[in-house]
């Protein structure tokens, strides 16, 4: 027993002072191996002073007896076990309910010492004959001197050396003063415990002098107290001392740890640990569930946002899904993230944001897709068919490459809208065209090829919808018609000239039919053309009867001189003359007159030489014939002229018909080349440019089918766009092959196509940050291998 190893001495004193009743108590035991000392100083001023203090020191001890232990954790225990005692015999008796009390413990292990205090109560531990420390109470002239505002020799004088801040039997929650060090004890240490009455009187220095004068420590308490009592106040203070004078000590022992207390904290700490592991399953659990919840609301939401075609909103809502997966990534790895799975929660993460990021892809296909359409749709309604046809291009192209929401966003039947939308711009480009040729055979007075050009241009724009473009077409029509009238009045005017001067002047006659000839050919009226013939046949063949006829009378009056009769030629002359002269041939009407004036003369000079006449008669004969002959080849003439202009007009309408052709050609092979663009094929598509061109550069060439330069210039733009993005393709196969100097050069060349030839500005900017790549990895030295990722 450590008991035996030690000698601990006890000696103390207790009095009420100048009170009638002492309220202090003290008491101690020594056990086997650990010793007790307790005292407490029971408030005066209220009822059951007494009572608390005595309760304090009992509660303490019996605590202490029944578990004796050497630690911090004890003291505290018997503190808080004291305090509700105190505090269950407030409640017990209504005159007790103020009480409370001071309370200094101390224990031993025979080797050290550990002590805790509340209230007023103090300890000192006196070594070598002085004080070596001393405990600190819970009063407010100890808060004075903690703050340096007051000297600890001039606590015992301070008027709140008595006002507590705590004290058993409190009802809030008590923090005792209890050292976490032990005190090691040597032979001849002393530590003694005293109340306020004592140390509010004695001094540290009355304390060291009067031990330095008794060796027993009997005498010593008893001198203290002859002090006390010499004391000048009038007022004593209940006074208790206890000293413990220390004249052997045990073997050294470590401070005892209550097991049973680390046993409660470990399983404290356990459960503590298992609600903690608890707690956060359950708040992973629900903050799963929470984010799973938010996650598909978003989706949720996101599909919504596509059917109504508000890409841009299911674009956030979708990003904002991929948000919430990724709270879901577990930051662990190691040990724990092994323990918790951590990796394979991250794969399903990233699983899902994968296929979330893919419908992103897709919706953002559907944004271009339908914006396509949107753009489209305006360019096809304001005429501009070629740019509507590459919108509809790509649009279709994103369409069959998306598979989100197919069903829902009804994409077979849009597909099929496309088409027919693509369709219908070719066919209404082609009848722009023929429109544009129309308007061309317009300006040149040709009616009716105007009118084929019209027809088939509103046949097209009748079969795709385009009303506005039929009523334009309609009025051109209409235009036409009234010029055809306009014409056709023309026609008729000149036809009637002709019908009224046959009989009177062949010659206008002539000539105003065949005005009315080539106007009726103009207007493509090929019955009144051959209407007309047939009358200027009439004409011909009236004109030659009548010139036959005067040719015959001329003969006849011949005849007559020759038989002697000039009378009866004079006659004859006369009416030939009649009919040359109704023929308006003057030349003959004269050489006529001029045989009746020889007739004349034949009858005045009858007898002249026979031989004469005759001779004459010869000469006339000779020259009629001749006149006859010339008639004859100007009609011929005639004839040839109009013949002619009948072959140029159905030369100029081939000639025609084969520009439409070559325009509908130049058409077509654009628009094919237009195509093989959006499909990437940029060498086909320049050789389909560079053939429209070429058409329409030999159609510019006639310069009969309007100016088509702009048209060239558009071609040369869309060339220089095609060999740009076969730059761009050949600079990217060639990054890819890592040739990082022909991809330089490429992507340069690419660069500079497209910006003469008006390219988007996104497609430059891509061109650049390609070409800037390039650049540094073709510039790289050989030691700059990182420039190769």
């Amino acid at each position: 027993m450590r008991k035996d190893e030690a000698k601990f001495i006890t000696e103390f004193l207790s009095e009420a002072g100048t009170k009638a009743e002492n309220s202090d108590f003290f008491g101690y035991v020594l056990l086997d191996n650990y010793a007790i000392w307790v005292v407490a100083d029971g408030f005066d001023e209220e009822n059951g002073a007494k009572v608390a203090a005595k309760i304090a020191v009992e509660s303490v001890i019996e605590y202490f007896m029944l578990r004796p232990r050497f630690n911090y954790e004890v003291i505290k225990e018997m503190m808080d076990y004291a305090n509700l005692k105190v505090k269950e015999k407030q409640e017990e008796t209504q005159k007790y309910s103020l009480m409370h009390t001071s309370l200094l413990i101390i224990i031993s292990n025979y080797s050290s010492i550990l002590y805790g205090n509340i209230g007023n109560t103090r300890f000192y531990h006196i070594r070598g004959g002085y004080i070596v420390s001393q405990s600190s109470d819970d009063t407010i002239a100890q808060l004075l001197v903690e703050e340096k505002a007051l000297n600890t020799s001039d606590m015992r004088f301070h008027r709140q050396r008595n006002d507590l801040l705590q004290a058993i039997g409190d009802f809030g929650k008590i923090k005792p003063n209890i050292i976490k060090e032990p005190i090691e004890l040597f032979e001849k240490d002393i530590f003694c415990m005293t109340t306020v009455g004592f140390w509010e009187n004695i001094d540290d220095y009355d304390m060291e002098n009067d031990l330095s004068r008794f060796q027993d420590k009997k005498q010593w308490l008893n001198s203290l107290e002859k002090r006390i009592l010499a004391s000048l106040r009038e007022n004593i203070e209940n006074y208790t001392i206890a000293g413990v004078e220390i004249q052997a000590v045990a073997s050294k022992e470590p401070m005892e740890k209550d097991k049973a207390k680390i046993i409660k904290k470990i399983a404290l700490g356990v459960l503590i640990a298992v609600v903690i592991i608890l707690f956060i399953v359950i708040w992973n659990v629900k903050r799963r569930n929470n984010i799973l919840q938010a996650a598909t609301q978003y989706e949720k939401l996101a599909d919504e946002e596509v059917i109504k075609k508000n890409f841009n909103n299911s674009i956030d809502n979708l990003k904002l899904e991929i948000g919430e997966y990724e709270k879901l990534k577990p930051k662990s790895r190691g040990v724990i993230g092994f323990l918790t799975n951590a990796e394979n929660k991250r794969m399903e993460a990233d699983k899902k944001i994968k296929e979330i990021s893919k419908k992103i892809d897709e919706t953002e296909k559907l944004k271009r897709a339908f914006s396509d359409i949107n753009e489209g749709n305006e360019m096809f309604n304001s005429g501009n068919y070629d740019e509507a046809n590459v919108k509809y291009q790509q649009a279709k192209y994103n369409l069959n490459e998306n598979s989100y929401k197919r069903d829902e966003l009804n994409t077979e039947e849009i597909l099929t809208t496309l088409d027919s939308r693509i369709n219908s711009t070719v066919k209404l480009k082609e009848a722009k065209t023929l429109e544009t040729a129309g308007d061309s055979a317009v300006a040149q007075g040709s009616y009716n090829l105007a009118k084929v050009s019209y027809k088939n241009a509103f046949d097209m724009y009748l079969e795709n919808g385009r009303a506005d473009y039929v009523s334009q077409v309609e009025k051109k029509l209409e235009n036409i018609a009234e010029k055809e009238k306009t014409a056709y009045s023309g026609a008729m005017l000149a036809e009637n000239k002709g019908d009224s001067l046959a009989q009177s002047n062949i010659n206008s006659s002539r000539e105003a039919y065949y005005q009315a000839r080539q106007m009726y050919q103009v207007l493509g009226d090929t019955v009144k053309v051959g209407e007309i013939d047939n009358k200027i046949q009439e004409l011909n063949s009236q004109q030659n009867a009548e010139l036959q006829t005067a040719n015959n009378l001329v003969q006849e009056g011949l005849s007559q001189i020759t038989a002697n009769n000039p009378a009866q030629a004079i006659s004859i002359f006369t009416q030939a003359k009649n009919i040359y002269r109704k023929m308006k041939d003057e030349n003959n009407a004269k050489a006529v007159e001029k045989f009746i004036n020889q007739a004349q003369e034949f009858i005045k000079f009858e007898s002249q030489n026979a031989e004469k006449l005759k001779q004459q008669e010869i000469n006339y004969s000779e020259q009629l014939k001749q006149q006859q002959m010339q008639a004859q080849q100007e009609l011929s003439i005639k004839e040839a002229e109009i013949k002619a202009q009948q072959q140029e007009m159905e030369k100029e309408r081939e000639r025609r018909e084969e520009i439409s052709r070559k325009m509908e050609n130049a058409t077509n092979l654009e628009m094919q080349a237009d195509t093989m663009v959006i499909n990437g094929n940029y060498e086909e598509s320049i050789s389909k440019y560079e053939n429209s061109k070429k058409i329409l550069e030999e159609i510019n060439e006639t310069g009969n089918f309007g100016n088509q330069m702009a048209k060239i210039e558009d071609l040369n733009k869309k060339i220089g766009k095609s060999e740009g993005y076969l730059l761009k393709q050949k600079a990217d196969e060639n990054f890819k092959n890592k040739k990082w100097k022909e991809a330089v050069e490429e992507f340069k060349g690419a660069k500079d196509n497209l910006q003469k030839n008006g390219a988007k500005k996104e497609e430059i900017e891509e061109i650049e940050k390609k070409l800037k790549k390039a650049e540094k990895k073709a510039n790289r030295k050989w030691w700059q291998f990182w420039k190769i990722f």
